[in-house]
């Protein structure tokens, strides 16, 4: 386990998302939680357990109906929406299932997309971007467009996106669930040789095996979390 700073990466404090209804929906009851910079961990859960509401807390996609999220120390409670999203394009990669890339541009441009908010020149955008492809083994398919790439090829072409302005922390939301088992494997080695060279990640998934690789789960039922380390 990583050892616990003063700051954490992201603090989950009483929690609480109901979404109204009648009755309410209770999606997450009382949640606590720490990730600590460095860390790899897999948020598990069978669907309708609250894994998907927990996501978007965490990348604050949705705000806590009570409780409070702090990234890095900052409580996201007391932000207005543009200063939210602007703490989220500088502190948060995400990975989705479904790559969402922009099959018009080539795999470099769809990667400095993801600097477009962040007051980058094009050319150190797309210098970014190249140096994020390098890292993910795409380094020599830099002008291909998503058409022209398997499937795990665009699954890289998404995490070099999410890596590429370095953020604090990746959210992967079942970063292999478009996957066979083979490139699937591909992915999770790749995103553990992030985590090694530094990149704290968090991985959402149904996948128990999945989460299973990795050093910290925490299992999500009826909208609370319980906690485990496994020794690796």
């Amino acid at each position: 386990m990583t050892r616990a700073s003063d700051t954490a990466v992201l603090e989950l404090e009483g929690v609480h998302r109901t979404y109204p209804g009648s009755p309410p929906v209770n999606a997450l009851v009382g949640v606590d939680l720490r990730i600590e910079a460095g860390e790899m961990v897999a948020v598990v859960g069978p669907s309708g357990s609250g894994k998907s509401t927990l996501l978007n807390i965490m990348g604050t996609l949705d705000r806590p109906t009570e409780g409070r999220l702090l990234i890095e120390g900052t409580d996201t409670s007391k932000l207005s929406d543009r200063r939210l999203s602007g703490l989220r394009s500088a502190r948060l990669g995400f990975v989705f299932q479904s790559f969402h890339l922009i099959e018009t541009l080539s795999a470099l441009d769809n990667v400095a997309a993801g600097l477009l908010y962040r007051g980058t020149s094009g050319r150190q955008r797309r210098e970014m971007a190249q140096i994020a492809l390098e890292k993910v083994g795409l380094g020599d398919r830099l002008h291909a467009r998503p058409t022209k790439l398997s499937g795990g090829q665009r699954q890289r072409v998404a995490i070099a996106r999410a890596i590429v302005a370095e953020p604090s922390l990746i959210l992967a939301d079942e970063p292999t669930g478009n996957l066979d088992t083979a490139t699937g494997d591909g992915i999770v080695d790749l995103l553990k040789q992030l985590n090694a060279d530094g990149s704290t990640i968090v991985v959402i998934t149904h996948d128990a095996d999945l989460a299973a690789q990795l050093p910290r789960q925490i299992e999500v039922r009826d909208g609370a979390v319980r906690q485990r380390a496994v020794d690796q």
